[in-house]
């Protein structure tokens, strides 16, 4: 019991609905991170629009939080890496 306390104060993640909905975010938001490699194809802010369309329990600023997230696993070459991991489960 104590145990599951100390997890408990030792989690400082607060976005869990991103949490919820992130590795379908990353499948959503893959092909245009990687599209706006050479040119800005898609804006922050259609993303954040699409992103809400598919995900409308996310509020704006967590649509956005989803997004850098994608955007960062992508530009350190780990984003094809977690989609591959989740396609075979």
């Amino acid at each position: 019991m104590a145990n599951d306390n100390r997890h408990a104060q030792d989690e400082r993640r607060v976005h869990h609905a991103v949490r919820d909905v992130f590795t379908r975010a990353c499948v959503l938001l893959a092909p245009l991170v990687k599209g706006n490699d050479k040119t800005l194809i898609t804006s922050g802010f259609a993303m954040v629009h699409m992103v809400q369309g598919h995900f409308p329990e996310l509020s704006g600023s967590e649509a956005r939080i989803a997004i850098t997230v994608v955007e960062r696993l992508h530009r350190e070459n780990r984003l094809q890496a977690l989609l591959e991991k989740y396609a075979h489960e």
